[in-house]
């Protein structure tokens, strides 16, 4: 009594769980087609209506005919010469879904194969658990009906029944995949070798298929199931050589078929399933000794849709959507991680090499792409993207950690020579990109986890790395200047802009390191008043260095005649008056308050005489010009 409730509890369970939210699901589909039939009904309604309107009634029909008998014959030849206006034709009526033809044609027999496959998967398992039949016998009936299921799907094929042919061939396909998996990797009856002929004819048995029916969902079904297998006849021992060869093999049947049909979506969900599948056998199973299996498994894996990437659209020029520039990417990332992570036990310092060697690999990819098909930019674009995106991942994964913002500003710079040489925007985007996290990784990772031990100025591990950023960013800005005419508004907004920063990152730099120099000097110190005196010292010099650091900028601002400069060197000589006002006169001592003022005084002294005197030579160069004028003119 207690299992019939128990069964019945679980009967009732499933069904709220399942089959009511698949009941409203197909209600609520149901509700939305009425509503658009019940719409475009009433559409063509009003339309009718509308013609009807327009039309001409019985009555005004015979005054026109009286009238055309009376008038004069030229009347009525004019008259007869108008063309009736147009009768609008109302569009053709969308038939409504059939929903029980649909379920019954369609749903119950794609269903049918979902359970044939399971079925047929649970009886070998039981059958080898009970030793019913020898394991010959099983794989034998497993081949048996699924050739009877494929030939029975080409007689119905011949009848012209397309979706029941489907169904029984793809249960056909999913049957012989798992007799011939269970065959080699579940009952070790074949070798490896033979196992892989026998899978590869199952295979191009299924790609056959699937372009002589011209039928997606007969590939979608032979990918899904055969993904399914290795979990359905998953066994105690890791049969990892038999895995992955198995894997391979689909996914260069794969792959040869989407070089025939273009069916949206197969060639990356091939893609996604496999490496879904190793994941999971990886955190099984994996063992260092299977890490040459392993790691050339997804060499293979890569080389596979690389190829199919190249071949598909660069030497066969099909055009390349999005979901194969995605597909492109993730291919590359997806080898990119898991190589990592099966090299960092033993070959942690050949990493950063590994990314250097597909950044040449993507680089030669585009080459080649440049030269058979220069009309795809996306395709090159995206190549382009991968190379620039593998060596950023150089730096961190090999420099020491202060040097990764430097290689990233290096590159930056490569980058934005290149795009202005080669009207390239792209370049230019993918160097203000870089360029942007090497900015970032400086001020927000470099900075705020610097050593605070005596160093000596400006000859340290942070401050020459990131005044090499800043000479990048500053470089790249001058370099702009010769190819200003090419670029676009927004791009010159920009440059000005990152000009603007590599100042600013000068002088945050210049001061965070002369600071640090000081305040290390006073934690050494072992009397608390030579620190406090250190302190102040530092202060001091810190006024000092935004002085001159402001009066350096005016003069290059002067001789460069760039009005940007000048306005920035004026911005730091207000922050440095605010300084001393609200910051040194209230915290330093008295001798070192007057020193901050008078270095202030005399520097702020200094650049009003340089204002004074452009002025004036400006006002002496317009009267010699005024005076040259006036003597010509006399």
């Amino acid at each position: 009594m207690e299992e019939l409730l128990l069964g019945l509890l679980g009967i009732l369970l499933f069904a709220v769980v399942v089959l009511l939210p698949i009941a409203t699901l197909v209600l609520v589909i149901v509700l939305f087609r009425r509503v658009g039939d019940l719409g475009r009904r009433l559409a063509c309604l009003e339309a009718e209506t509308r013609s009807v309107r327009n039309d001409r009634s019985p009555a005004d029909t015979s005054e026109v005919v009286e009238a055309t008998v009376i008038a004069s014959p030229e009347e009525g030849r004019s008259s007869a010469s108008v063309p009736p206006p147009p009768v609008p034709v109302s569009p053709p009526l969308r038939p409504a879904i059939n929903w029980e033809l649909l379920i019954g044609r369609k749903g119950l027999g794609w269903v049918a194969v979902v359970l044939l496959l399971f079925g047929t998967a649970f009886f070998l398992r039981y059958a080898y658990e009970n030793q019913w039949v020898g394991p010959i016998g099983r794989v034998a009936v497993g081949l048996l009906a699924g050739l009877t299921l494929v030939a029975g799907g080409w007689r119905y094929h011949l009848r012209g029944w397309r979706v029941f042919s489907q169904m029984l061939s793809s249960g056909g396909i999913l049957v012989l995949f798992l007799a011939v998996y269970s065959a080699f990797g579940f009952y070790h009856l074949v070798p490896q070798q033979a196992a892989a002929g026998f899978l590869l004819a199952v295979i191009i048995e299924a790609a056959l298929l699937a372009v002589l029916y011209n039928a997606p969902a007969l590939a979608w079904m032979s990918l899904l199931g055969g993904l399914l297998i290795p979990v359905l006849m998953h066994s105690e021992t890791d049969q990892y050589q038999s895995f992955f060869t198995y894997l391979a093999v689909l996914d260069a049947g794969v792959v040869v078929l989407a070089l025939w049909r273009h069916w949206p979506g197969l060639a990356t969900a091939a893609l996604l399933g496999t490496q879904g599948l190793f994941w999971l056998w990886h955190r099984e199973n994996y063992h260092p000794e299977k890490f040459e299996w392993a790691l050339g498994f997804q060499l293979v894996i890569y080389a596979l849709f690389v190829m199919h990437s190249l071949t598909a659209h660069v030497f066969r020029r099909r055009k390349a959507t999005w979901e194969d520039l995605v597909r492109l990417l993730l291919c590359a990332s997806l080898w990119f991680t898991a190589a990592c992570i099966l090299l960092r036990a033993e070959y942690r310092e050949w990493l950063g090499l590994l990314a250097v060697g597909m950044a040449l690999v993507y680089t030669v990819l585009g080459r080649v792409m440049l030269g058979r098909r220069p009309d795809d930019g996306r395709q090159l674009l995206t190549a382009l993207a991968a190379a620039v995106g593998f060596i950023a991942l150089a730096f961190p994964i090999q420099a020491r950690a202060e040097w990764i913002a430097l290689g990233w500003a290096a590159e930056s710079a490569a980058l934005w020579w290149f795009g202005l040489r080669t009207r390239s925007p792209a370049l230019r985007g993918m160097a203000a990109g870089v360029a942007a996290l090497a900015v970032g990784r400086l001020v927000f990772v470099d900075t705020l986890h610097r050593s605070h031990e005596l160093v000596t100025p400006i000859f340290n591990k942070y401050a020459i790395p990131a005044l090499g950023v800043t000479a990048c960013l500053l470089g790249a800005v001058t370099a702009a200047r010769g190819f200003w005419a090419r670029l676009g508004r927004a791009e010159r907004i920009l440059t000005t802009l990152a000009g603007a920063v590599g100042v600013l990152l000068l002088w945050f730099v210049l001061s965070i390191d002369t600071y640090g120099y000081f305040r290390a000097v006073a934690d050494l110190q072992v009397s608390g008043d030579e620190a406090v005196r250190w302190r102040w010292l530092g202060q001091v010099a810190l006024s000092a260095l935004w002085s001159v650091y402001a009066l350096c900028l005016l003069a290059i601002g002067f001789v460069r005649r760039a009005p940007s400069v000048r306005w920035a060197a004026l911005f730091i000589f207000a922050v440095t008056v605010g300084k001393a006002f609200l910051h040194d006169m209230a915290g330093l001592q008295e001798i070192y308050r007057i020193l901050a003022f008078f270095i202030l005084a005399v520097l702020l002294g200094l650049a009003g005489w340089a204002y004074q005197r452009t002025q004036v030579d400006r006002q002496s160069r317009e009267t010699k010009d005024h005076d040259d004028t006036d003597f010509f003119n006399a």
